[in-house]
């Protein structure tokens, strides 16, 4: 009986270490999505770079990304024009306008408020 006590003691001990090792390893890539679309978006200031994370935690690690990659196309394309049309969005600016429409067409326009 002990020995097979203990066979399912280190089967749920490895088990519990496998799973904190995966999350771990999914915190890392979050947080690495987080700082290289901050960094290349050009957000340095601390209120900016909260906002990412909160794109990130809110939408999940992929939308946030292909929203990136969409952002860096159109900056690749041109830019785009402030509402007013006075001048260029910066990067940064792109990202969030179209975070934004993004949870405004798929109905989620609530989560907006918490980014």
């Amino acid at each position: 009986m002990r020995g097979g006590r203990n066979r399912e003691r280190q089967a749920r001990e490895e088990e519990e270490k496998r799973a904190a090792a995966a999350e771990r390893q999914r915190r890392k890539a979050i947080l690495k999505t987080i700082e290289t679309i901050a960094t290349t978006l050009g957000e340095t200031e601390p209120r900016l770079h909260k906002q990412i994370v909160h794109v990130v935690e809110i939408m999940g690690m992929e939308e946030a990304q292909e929203i990136f990659e969409d952002a860096q196309r159109v900056e690749a394309e041109g830019g785009m024009l402030t509402i007013d049309g006075t001048r260029r969005r910066t990067p940064g600016g792109v990202f969030h306008v179209l975070v934004k429409r993004r949870l405004t067409e798929t109905g989620r326009k609530a989560e907006i408020k918490k980014i």
